[in-house]
């Protein structure tokens, strides 16, 4: 809990005896906002508390710890990153949750299960070894690269992680506790996936890269030979796999879209028409994040584990076992934050993906289970818009009806190619349309725009090649009923190969669908973070750190400042809502990292509003004169004078 330096101020002059009693009541009361008390944060702030107190599993297997009791082990993440490692008792659902021997962050992408009985991560920069028999974690190291995509197991007990995003390969040694750096096996001008690796008889150790250009990489531990066994049109776009099998060769495909089968061996690739698909694979406990190992060594399994719910359930000969356990949680990510037409605050949170409606009144939350990760939101009229990733969907709220499973919220659209990761959602009420962009699918580059016709019930879309080639729009905002100022972004997709040398702003006719006029206004800008129409102009923001105006009818920039360093730069969440407005439209304020900042009307300066005593992480809406903000997992406030 966030301390409340404020909420005994008035009880200086009440006698001493009555004074330590209220002063634990009072204390106890502001250190609980989950009773209804906003935590007074002092300078006009306060925060609401935590948003969705969840956390989720980044990888679950069965095992055995001490006296061969049945465990499930679980890596917990929440708004930190990865952050314990928790055991729970199949037989009585009592917990232990173990702190990292490294600092939280950044997430477990794979983990592995040994044949010793040992369970492995590398993430946050750091191996370690957890022993469930010992309730320990029994070695930590830092680490050569940011997070391993892959593990896996070779003949002689050795623990190897191919590593993301350099390709690096690594290998632990349990008996004598030695972590080997390998190096980068290959080099690319993208970010590598290695989400696959296997081991043949003769030690060779084979990686399987994406999604950019697939490769497969044969490395000889003993030679320190590397050998990238796939050429010219061999390399696809997509995910090559592979996998050991029990006659110790390692069979592979280029990539899961297409390809051929391929026999790895001795360092060497057999490309056959045959179809191996997965046959007499070699046991081994390891996987992405999403490693769910059930069977526990006495024939007992998993049925499910709950986290949300807090709930386990195991099956053996007998039927099957409910248990709650419990675990501490700091909380999911908070996407943003917006207002309904009933003034009700929603937003959307990640791991687990939900979303939560926060009542001022009442200073109550109430959170759901959300149909992927609501990244980005509009409001307008009764309803609210959300965009979605991964599926790139357009989702709807509507504030007059009840939370209903399928009902409300519902799904309109979706384009995973060319929206996978959404990063702006706008609702036009003349053309009766809801605009939705974002980033395209992994390994591509240029996002398109959904157009969702809410008259017709149908949707289109238009790829990047009918807006701006390679990029992806990033902000839009309406000049008219018709006409749109949008502004891109030169990153690709994740793990893509980025190809614009500069962002761009673009008018787009959204009767016509088609683009009108593009200009680099701004020489050597990425992303246009934000855009917001304020009279005859337009605010925006350029990389972060640069708040600008712009004159549609000009098409120029007729103003420009850096935002102050000790206010930046502004909140960079995959959609910042940098801008916020009040219902008059005589005031527009910014928020930043370290504050908040408001534009003055006549000379666009911006002005000093207030810093924050916490740290600001995404935006922003307006709601009953505050400005309502998320800092990690908190909903937080700023009370305007």
């Amino acid at each position: 809990m966030r301390k409340n330096k404020n909420c005994l101020k008035r009880l200086h002059a009440i006698p001493a005896t009555m004074n330590i009693l209220l002063r634990f009541v009072f204390l106890s009361l502001c250190c609980l906002p989950e009773l209804g008390f906003a935590q007074n944060l002092g300078n006009g702030f306060y925060d609401y508390g935590v948003a969705c107190p969840k956390s989720s599993d980044r990888g679950i297997v069965a095992t055995t710890g001490a006296g061969s009791r049945n465990v499930v082990l679980a890596w917990l993440f929440d708004h930190r990153g990865g952050y314990a490692l928790l055991s729970i008792d199949a037989a009585t659902g009592a917990t232990q949750q173990f702190s990292l021997p490294f600092a939280p962050g950044d997430a477990p992408y794979a983990s592995i299960l040994s044949s010793k009985n040992r369970l492995y991560g590398y993430f946050n920069n750091h191996f370690a070894e957890f022993d469930p028999v010992k309730n320990a974690f029994t070695f930590s190291q830092k680490g050569f690269d940011l997070t391993a995509m892959s593990f896996t197991e070779d003949d002689n007990g050795r623990i190897w992680a191919a590593t993301y995003p350099n390709c690096g390969l690594v290998a632990y040694a349990p008996d004598t506790k030695e972590l080997v750096n390998y190096g980068f096996l290959n080099k690319e001008s993208w970010m590598q996936y290695p989400r696959a690796i296997a081991s043949d008889t003769k030690g060779w150790i084979y990686v399987a890269v994406g999604p950019t250009e697939t490769q497969i990489i044969a490395f000889n531990p003993q030679t320190k030979e590397t050998r990238k066994l796939l050429n010219g049109a061999q390399r696809q776009k997509g995910w090559p796999s592979l996998y050991r099998a029990l006659d110790g060769k390692v069979y592979a495909t280029a990539s899961t879209e297409a390809g051929k089968s391929i026999r790895l061996f001795d360092g060497v690739a057999d490309f056959t028409d045959q179809d191996f698909k997965v046959v007499n694979e070699k046991p081994c406990i390891a996987g992405s994040q999403t490693l769910f190992y059930k069977k526990f060594p006495d024939g007992s399994a998993i049925k499910s584990l709950d986290l949300e719910n807090r709930e386990l359930v195991i099956t053996n000969t007998t039927g099957e076992k409910k248990l709650k356990f419990t675990y501490t949680s700091e909380g999911s990510l908070v996407m943003g934050v917006d207002v309904t037409a009933r003034g009700r605050l929603i937003g959307g949170a990640t791991f687990p993906m939900r979303y939560f409606i926060f009542d001022p009144a009442a200073n109550k939350f109430e959170d759901y289970g959300a149909y992927g990760q609501f990244n980005t939101s509009v409001a307008f009229k009764n309803y609210v818009y959300f965009g979605s990733y991964p599926q790139g969907a357009l989702v709807r709220y509507n504030a007059d009806q009840d939370i209903s499973k399928g009902a409300n919220p519902v799904v309109l659209a979706a384009d995973k190619q060319n929206v996978h990761r959404p990063h702006r959602v706008l609702a036009l009420e003349q053309l009766n349309k809801v605009l939705l962009t974002g980033t395209p699918e992994y390994g591509y580059t240029g996002g398109g725009m959904l157009i969702y016709s809410n008259k017709d019930k149908t949707a289109k879309t238009l790829t990047d090649s009918s807006l701006i080639p390679d990029q992806s729009t990033m902000s839009m905002t309406a000049l008219d009923p018709v006409m749109v100022l949008s502004g891109t972004t030169t990153a690709p997709g994740t793990g893509g190969l980025k190809k614009a040398k500069e962002a761009t702003l673009y008018l787009f006719n959204a009767e016509k669908l088609k683009v009108t006029w593009s200009g680099a206004v701004l020489a050597g800008t990425q992303t246009y973070d934000d855009l917001c129409k304020v009279g005859k102009v337009v605010y925006g923001i350029a990389d972060s750190k640069l708040f600008f105006v712009f004159d549609p009818s000009s098409r120029a920039i007729i103003y420009k400042e850096t935002i102050p360093d000790d206010f930046g730069p502004v909140v960079t969440v995959q959609s910042p809502r940098v801008f916020v407005r009040n219902p008059s439209g005589n005031a527009l304020y910014l928020i930043c990292k370290k504050g908040i900042l408001k534009v003055n009307e006549s000379s666009f300066k911006l002005e000093k509003v207030a810093q924050s005593p916490v740290a600001i992480e995404a935006g922003g809406a307006y709601y009953n004169n505050k400005i309502y903000f998320i800092s990690g997992s908190h909903l937080c406030s700023y009370q305007l004078n």
